[in-house]
């Protein structure tokens, strides 16, 4: 239950931080435009892309309250489709997935995948300063020294909503490292392994055939 009550907190305080961020960015054109939000905005236009390469696959380790979890970002099409797995020891306990048009919260013990509409912004957090609001940078939100994760020389920004304080680091748009303190302790998601550019096989972005689709409620 601990586990899943840190999850919960990391996930709100990512939404709350993407959410304000997307209310003023820099845009590079009309075309190719990416807000930073709660899910990471991809449309089936070529031109847009979210990630800087066009497929991979990112294996994390979650720390929290002395627990470690493990889960694996699959995503492809430059991020147009993302699916990302999240382990209960050796199982897989769900999937959240963006199979380039809508989303799912897939649980495989059950069978079911729930449907919460169109996937707007794709999964897993867009990392880029530039999206960051101008009434933010160097406010709340601060450039920091470069770091190196999963062996890669990644940009590293600090965002400090007064409650929580976030450290986030990425390499190719891609978040490789996420840090947050709260009243509830510290929560961080690290990447150990990427694979750049690998060949993810179609069904890696499909419910399951067999699973019942039921919409989610709120």
């Amino acid at each position: 239950m601990k586990t899943k009550h840190c999850l919960i907190v990391l996930t709100i305080v990512t939404l709350f931080i993407s959410c304000k961020s997307s209310t003023e960015v820099k845009t590079e054109s009309d075309t190719t435009a990416v807000s930073q939000v709660d899910e990471t905005e991809v449309t089936e236009t070529a031109s847009v892309k979210k990630y800087g390469i066009k497929s991979g696959i990112v294996t994390f380790e979650i720390s929290m309250m002395d627990t470690k979890q493990k889960m694996v970002l699959y995503f492809d099409d430059f991020g147009a489709k993302e699916a990302e797995e999240k382990y209960e020891g050796e199982n897989i306990e769900e999937i959240s997935l963006c199979d380039g048009k809508n989303m799912y919260t897939i649980h495989p013990a059950d069978k079911v995948a729930y449907t919460s509409g169109a996937c707007y912004r794709g999964i897993a957090y867009r990392f880029a300063w530039d999206e960051i609001s101008e009434e933010d940078q160097n406010t709340k939100a601060k450039k920091l020294s470069n770091v190196t994760v999963a062996g890669k020389d990644c940009e590293s920004f600090s965002y400090d909503m007064g409650n929580t304080f976030t450290i986030y680091a990425g390499w190719k748009y891609i978040c490789l490292y996420q840090k947050t303190k709260s009243q509830y302790g510290d929560v961080v998601r690290q990447a150990t392994k990427i694979e750049e550019n690998a060949t993810i096989p179609a069904d890696k972005f499909q419910v399951p055939s067999g699973y019942e689709i039921k919409k989610a409620g709120f």
